[in-house]
């Protein structure tokens, strides 16, 4: 009795919304919209988005895909736990001891990855090349007020992490959808190149 090769489904949308919760809840903090004193609480908000960016980044890579799974990856990874390790950190071993420098060569690093990252998306689509470059620019931002920007610069940063929350929710739905009833439900746009 032959038995049937079991393939992996596709966890782009899981991931993806994933990083929507996460980015709403930052978004939130830095555009000024919740009070500080909430910070510890996003420690495990970070903590519990990396596990789907990183399973998901897992499974695609075992589908031999190359470009979600790494900057799923990279999400889970270095930005989300990044971000909470470092937010710890400042919150619960000495705060005002740490100054925020080194997280702005962190942020403009990721800004110029997450650059890259978008053209690659945009062989796929202009609007999946939009929303990961504006995300990216979120990053340049939180590098620019962590290296003693004005204070608009962390509040245009979670502006626009709100905003890419809303790109991740819409994006994982046409996915999802389209998986799930066999046709595009939700349009994704053209690819910009081939």
């Amino acid at each position: 009795m032959a038995q049937q090769q079991q393939t992996w489904g596709n966890p782009a949308a899981w991931a993806l919304l994933a990083v929507a919760v996460l980015t709403a809840c930052a978004g939130v903090f830095f555009a000024g919209l919740v009070p500080g004193s909430t910070a510890p609480l996003l420690i495990g908000i970070f903590l519990s988005c990396s596990l789907p960016q990183l399973i998901g980044a897992i499974i695609c890579f075992r589908r031999g895909e190359l470009l979600f799974p790494s900057i799923a990856g990279l999400f889970g990874t270095v930005i989300t736990l990044g971000a909470a390790f470092t937010l710890y950190q400042q919150v619960f071993q000495g705060g005002g001891h740490f100054t925020p420098e080194v997280m702005g060569a962190f942020w403009i690093t990721l800004f110029v990855i997450t650059e890259i990252f978008a053209i690659g998306f945009g062989r796929m689509s202009w609007f999946l090349l939009a929303g990961i470059a504006e995300v990216g620019v979120a990053f340049l931002f939180l590098g620019l007020a962590n290296l003693g920007g004005a204070p608009i610069t962390g509040a245009i940063a979670g502006w626009l992490l709100i905003i890419f929350s809303a790109f991740c929710i819409y994006s994982a739905t046409a996915m999802m959808w389209g998986e799930h009833f066999g046709r595009p439900m939700l349009p994704l746009g053209s690819p910009c190149f081939k």
